[in-house]
């Protein structure tokens, strides 16, 4: 969803707890360094979709020996920080099909408890990482943070900082947006923090450099190393205001065919992110249990069935977000919590916003629910009818901060004091990407009350999250907000909290943040578990990150590191020894960097790329087709 949505809105109407963090919070975040404490995990660990007996764990492998087509790896989890005491290991295999990243479905595992894991390749070990598994019968607390909306070349992650200081919550949900598909200063400009590739990604091979780029952040990487996520996409996964047949952002005269995008944007999507697989439908939606307080149903509003937005009227019944198939699971799945599973909260992970948005009565935004009014009646009619109690919404997307009440017109009209509601949603922020600053934002939320007056509170300035915490009695959602995104200093504070009581449908102001009792569980150590031997020092001086694509039909994209400022040769021979092409690099600083090399005059065949710098050489092989 784009920002400037809210200065039409304002044109139209035309009309604390707080502390500070700096830049040395566990190390340099601004480092573009990739140490090579770090190697061949430069991408750090991940986990995600944990359940009570379960949990994925990821790396991606970035071998000094680029020769290798296929790499095995050893995975390690136990329970204590230092990974000593091992309950489960194994060994798995990648290659480029994964882009060498790996993922494990680790069985076997104790409910509520906390794991520590980590890889081995070639007698060198990541990180150790932290996750943790769900409750299976009771469970009195639970705190999830929601995020969504992060653009990287919008500004710092001083969210994702935030988030790993505090150690007060159980799980990261991301509702979207992990990353962007435009090309660099296109959707932000902040001058140290570009994109590879510079191009707006359209291939298998652009997708797979940015979740690379994106990866090598250090906030993200720790965010990731220390807590298990559940992660959704939304449309910039793909392309902007995306649906089942196309996107806002794409145009197929000069992008190529949609559905191949798509496919190879979902393709790097599974392969970098710590979800679990279903088949090969490369399908997000899925239900997370929380013991008896809460189960997390999480659906794809934006890939998997729905209809253009500027399509048919908003209220006409043949018009979906969900689908046919998707609507009856997702019911089914409501149904089974209230009644089969006997769960207090029903919580939603959805990408866009559920509450109606309107302006002199007219929708702003089709692309948000209110351009699908026919079934997002029906959802809550069905809720009604059923009587399906304590129905969360949980929604990212915007950019900005809502606290809403959902009315019902079935049930009235919609009251001051909650009459009408049919459940509560909750919105988070975005972590950096835009949204409206200053003296338009204020006068925006303004203007906007009187007309939607179940919206109990807006902000539309701020970058942040939101803290969910949720017992048997209520679920609090709590704003946390950082003042700036554009340098590394900046100050988080606690904003707004709004909860809804078990068996009420409507939110109350809490004018203090929620909180957990300490001790808290202890962080894995930052640094990788000690490797049985080291590198030496000029193995790290050059770093290979990724060729793509391999097999290549045209051009080659190659993503490396630089320890040293220096010049970089690099030279492609054929299967018989004979140079195809040579050139050398101006010199360049320590840095991340990539180079496009065209080689559609090459015939079809398998040939030795030699990349040389500063006394280090890296051999990879490629099939030119």
């Amino acid at each position: 969803m784009r920002t400037n949505i809210y200065i039409l809105i304002v044109l139209l109407l035309v009309g604390k707890i707080s502390f500070s963090q700096s830049d040395t919070t566990y190390f340099n975040r601004l480092s573009k360094s990739l140490d090579p404490m770090f190697a061949p995990f430069y991408h750090g660990v991940a986990s995600g979709d944990a359940l009570h007996d379960r949990v994925i764990i990821w790396t991606r492998v970035t071998s000094l020996n680029q020769l290798i087509d296929s790499i095995a790896v050893e995975w390690y989890i136990g329970t204590d920080t230092l990974c000593n005491n091992v309950v489960n290991q194994g060994i798995a295999y990648t290659s480029e099909n994964k882009d060498f990243t790996v993922k494990i479905d680790v069985t076997g595992l104790m409910p509520n408890t906390y794991y520590y894991y980590y890889f081995k390749f070639d007698e060198h070990n990541s990180v150790i990482g932290r996750t943790k598994t769900t409750s299976i019968e009771s469970c009195e607390n639970l705190r999830l943070i929601l995020i969504s909306g992060s653009n990287y070349n919008s500004g710092f992650y001083n969210a994702y900082n935030s988030m790993t200081i505090r150690n007060d919550i159980d799980a990261i949900v991301h509702l979207g947006d992990y990353i962007y598909e435009y090309e660099t200063n296109h959707y932000g400009e902040h001058p140290d923090r570009f994109l590879e590739p510079n191009n707006e990604i359209i291939t298998l091979a652009d997708y797979r450099m940015r979740y690379s780029h994106y990866k090598l952040d250090p906030d993200l990487r720790y965010a990731h190393q220390q807590y298990v996520w559940y992660v959704i996409w939304d449309d910039h996964e793909v392309a902007n205001n995306s649906w089942k047949n196309g996107a806002e952002n794409h145009d197929e005269n000069t992008e190529g065919n949609y559905s191949t995008r798509k496919n190879a944007a979902k393709q790097a999507f599974f392969e970098w992110i710590p979800i679990r697989e279903n088949g090969n439908t490369h399908s997000i939606k899925r239900t997370i249990n929380f013991g008896n307080l809460a189960n997390m149903i999480l659906i794809d509003t934006r890939h998997e069935d729905r209809d253009d937005p500027e399509g048919l009227a908003v209220n006409d019944p043949n018009k979906t977000m969900l689908g046919a198939a998707q609507y009856t699971w997702f019911t089914n799945q409501l149904l089974s919590a209230q009644y089969q599973d006997s769960v207090i909260w029903k919580l939603i992970g959805n990408q866009v916003m559920f509450a109606p948005l309107k302006v002199f009565g007219n929708v702003v935004n089709k692309d948000q629910w209110d351009g699908y009014n026919y079934e997002r009646q029906r959802i809550m009619d069905y809720i009604y009818g059923m009587n399906i109690k304590n129905t969360v919404m949980l929604t990212g997307d915007i950019h900005t901060s809502w606290a809403n009440d959902v009315p019902n017109s079935t049930l009235g009209s919609y009251g001051a004091n909650g009459q009408g509601s049919a459940f509560v949603e909750y919105v988070t922020p975005s972590v950096t990407s835009p949204s409206t600053n200053g003296f338009l934002a204020g006068l925006g939320a303004s203007a906007l009350y009187p007309m939607n007056t179940h919206m109990k509170w807006i902000d539309l300035e701020h970058r942040g999250y939101v803290l969910l915490d949720i017992t048997p009695q209520r679920v609090q959602g709590d704003w946390y907000f950082v003042d700036n995104i554009e340098s590394l200093q900046y100050t988080d504070f606690f904003a707004k909290g709004y909860y809804v009581n078990n068996n009420e449908s409507y939110l109350k102001e809490n004018t203090t943040p929620s909180l957990r009792i300490p001790p808290y569980q202890a962080f894995a150590p930052m640094y990788p578990k000690q490797n049985n031997s080291t590198f030496a020092g000029n193995e790290a001086k050059l770093v290979l990150l990724g060729v793509y694509p391999n097999p290549f039909i045209s051009e080659l994209k190659i993503q490396y590191f630089q320890n040293t400022t220096s010049e970089l040769k690099i030279d492609i021979f054929n299967i018989y020894g004979k140079k195809v092409f040579t050139k050398q690099y101006p010199y360049k600083t320590v840095d991340l960097g990539y180079i496009n090399i065209p080689l559609d005059y090459l015939s079809k065949g398998e040939y030795l790329i030699v990349i040389s710098s500063n006394n280090t050489t890296i051999k990879k092989k490629v099939i030119k087709l």
